[in-house]
């Protein structure tokens, strides 16, 4: 069997193609078996007010397609733009992660490109404290 399985909480909330579901008062197991399908899990949800670093900004607009807030047709292409940019930040610190992150991005795989997201996000912020900055600090465009 294939597919993305989520493990759900009691009472944990989950987005599948826009929709917002819940879970009952006992864990589950959901298999995702359409490849195509867009998984968010709320708890991995950024808030608006959390953007503020470059990564934060392409999580964000990941998150945005994935509950279809943002059209693919227009959000694309500077999301690719987006990802250039930080191809000169991470590639030396790991020259196959925003090449990766294009991979999942450019084949539909939202939840994969979040998931890997998380890995950067974490970087980010080592690379921020090396520098002694906070992202509020910092003049990212």
């Amino acid at each position: 069997m294939s597919g993305l399985v989520l493990k759900i909480a009691p009472g944990e909330r989950f987005i599948i193609n826009g929709a917002t579901l819940e879970n009952g008062d006992k864990p589950a197991r959901i298999r995702v078996v359409e490849g195509d399908a867009r998984v968010l899990r709320v708890r991995d949800a950024m808030r608006p007010e959390e953007v503020n670093t470059p990564v934060k900004r392409v999580y964000y607009a990941i998150q945005l397609l994935i509950t279809g807030d943002l059209k693919e047709s227009e959000t694309l292409p500077a999301l690719d733009e987006a990802c250039v940019q930080l191809l000169d930040i991470f590639k030396p610190v790991d020259a196959d992660l925003i090449p990766t992150l294009r991979s999942m991005v450019s084949r539909g795989n939202y939840y994969s490109a979040l998931c890997h997201l998380r890995q950067v996000l974490a970087l980010e912020e080592e690379l921020f404290a090396m520098r002694g900055v906070t992202p509020q600090e910092s003049k990212v465009a």
